[in-house]
Parts: C-alpha cells; sequence; structure tokens
C-alpha cells in the first residue's frame, strides 16, 4: 500500500538536497489527505494520499519549466500507482 508511511521509509532516505514537509487535512476531495510536498532548486512538487485510495503525484522541473509527472491515480488502480512511484522515485534521484 502507498501512503505517507510507505514515502518515509522507502522514498525519503534515498533523497538528497530536497526539503520534504508532511501535511495532514481531514476533509479532501476523496477523504482525509496525507499530502508530501517535495523541493529542491531544480525539482518540487507533491504528492497526494488520500484515505479512500486515491493516488495523486505532480513534479515539477524548474529548471526546464516543464512538468514531469502530473498523475491522479483510482483506487483500483493498483498496478499503475507501482509503475507512477517507480517514475516518481526515477525523477528525484535523477
Amino acid at each position: 500500500m502507498k501512503d505517507t508511511e510507505w514515502f518515509k521509509n522507502q522514498i525519503a532516505p534515498t533523497l538528497v538536497n530536497y526539503e520534504l514537509q508532511y501535511r495532514f487535512y481531514n476533509e479532501g476531495d476523496f477523504g482525509s489527505l496525507n499530502q508530501v510536498i517535495i523541493e529542491s532548486p531544480q525539482r518540487g512538487g507533491g504528492i497526494d494520499f488520500w484515505g479512500s485510495g486515491w493516488l495523486g503525484i505532480d513534479i515539477f522541473d524548474y529548471e526546464k519549466g516543464e512538468s514531469l509527472q502530473n498523475i491522479l491515480l483510482e483506487p483500483h488502480q493498483i498496478k499503475e500507482k507501482e509503475m507512477a512511484c517507480e517514475k516518481l522515485l526515477l525523477l528525484l534521484n535523477y
């Protein structure tokens, strides 16, 4: 399951030169929302983990001025979530 604890254990330790912020909202668009804000001089964005199982990832390259990943996945899209998280890891550790 992809959630904030997964991110803290699997992704955060691999990130170098990133500032991370963790936020929680009781009521988001799809229930409770755990959000990770990721910032570096080159790239930034956020990951949204909704309590209902939705996953949102938005990563932007500041140097190129372009979106690298902007995706919203439904709870049943397990395979797509795995692929999106693999891409996220590659983008953040380029």
